[in-house]
C-alpha cells in the first residue's frame, strides 16, 4: 500500500489536488483511501460527499481507543515515537470501515478524522494518533487499498505530530508567496526528519513559469522535484458549485499537470 500526505499552507489548494489526484487515481483503476485530519473538514465535500453522510472518527474517539490501543493507553498522551501499546489489532476491519468510510464519485473511499466538538475541548493529537494507528493496521493487515493519501491540517504541525513516519511521498503544496512558501520550506525539513521517501514541491496556482523559479530559489530545493499546477478560473468556479475541474470542464490544463503528479506517485506501482 502506498501512502502519501499532502501538507502546505491553508488556502494553497491542497484538498481540492487532493480530491481530484484521488479521483484521477481511481479513473486509473487504483482503490483509493483518502483522510481529512484538517479540522475545517472540506474533502469530502468536495468529492461530492454530502457532510450529513459522514460519521468522524472523533465522534467515536473512546471506541476507537478499545479497538486499536492497548487499554493502558491513553490517546490524549500522544507519543509518535511508541511502538510498544498496541495489542493484537483486535478490529473487525470490515465493520469499521463500514461505520467510518463513505463512497465518492469514482469510487474513491473517504474517511473524515473530525476535530474539537467543544470549548475547551483540547488539541486534536488524540485524533491524529487514530488516524496513525489506522493507517498503520491498513499498511500491516489489510490488502483493501492501493493507495491512501491523508489531506493534513493547514501548516506543518502534523508532521511534528509524527503521523507520516515512512511515508512513500509528501506533496508539499505551496503557491509563489512569501507565507506559503516559509511553510514549504519548514514542511520540506519536517518530512525529511520522519524519512518520508520522496518529496514532491507542488507549485499551485501558477501563471508564469517564472513563479517556479521563484519558489525553487527561496525554499532551495535539496534534490525534491517541482511541479505545477497552472492557474485556470474555473476551477475557483468548481468550487463555487460544489463541484471539481475534472467534472466541469476536463478540458483544463489543471487536470494534466495533476496527471503529471500521479504518474510520479505512482510509478514503480504494481496494483495487486
Amino acid at each position: 500500500m502506498r501512502k502519501i500526505i499532502a501538507t502546505g499552507k491553508g488556502g494553497a489548494g491542497k484538498t481540492t489536488i487532493v480530491a481530484t489526484l484521488s479521483r484521477l487515481l481511481a479513473m486509473q483503476g487504483f482503490r483509493v483511501l483518502v483522510i481529512d485530519t484538517d479540522p475545517s473538514m472540506n474533502l469530502a465535500m468536495s468529492l461530492g460527499v454530502p457532510f450529513s453522510m459522514i460519521r468522524t472518527l472523533a465522534e467515536d474517539k473512546q471506541e476507537i481507543k478499545e479497538q486499536l490501543y492497548d487499554e493502558e493507553y491513553d490517546t490524549d498522551e500522544y507519543d509518535e515515537n511508541e511502538t510498544g501499546h498496541q495489542h493484537d489489532w483486535n478490529i473487525d476491519i470490515d465493520a469499521f470501515l463500514q461505520k467510518y468510510e463513505v463512497t465518492a464519485k469514482d469510487d474513491v473511499k473517504v474517511v473524515v478524522m473530525g476535530t474539537i466538538s467543544q470549548g475547551g475541548g483540547g488539541c486534536i493529537c488524540s485524533y491524529i494518533s487514530l488516524v496513525k494507528r489506522l493507517i498503520d493496521y491498513l499498511a500491516l493487515w489489510s490488502d483493501q487499498y492501493d493507495i491512501v493519501i491523508v489531506d493534513s491540517q493547514a501548516g506543518s504541525e502534523i508532521l511534528g505530530r509524527g503521523l507520516a513516519v515512512n511515508y512513500d511521498h509528501n506533496l508539499v503544496i505551496t503557491e509563489s508567496f512569501p507565507k506559503s512558501m516559509e511553510v514549504a520550506r519548514h514542511v520540506l525539513k519536517l518530512a525529511n526528519d520522519l524519512n518520508i521517501r520522496n518529496q514532491l514541491v507542488v507549485v499551485n496556482k501558477v501563471r508564469d513559469t517564472k513563479e517556479l523559479d521563484i519558489v525553487a530559489g527561496e525554499i532551495c530545493l535539496n534534490g525534491e522535484g517541482i511541479y505545477p499546477v497552472s492557474y485556470d478560473e474555473r476551477v475557483i468556479e468548481a468550487d463555487r458549485m460544489g463541484s471539481l475541474i475534472i467534472d466541469m470542464s476536463p478540458d483544463s490544463v489543471v487536470l494534466a499537470d495533476i496527471k503529471d503528479i500521479m504518474n510520479v506517485v505512482t510509478e514503480g506501482f504494481v496494483k495487486v
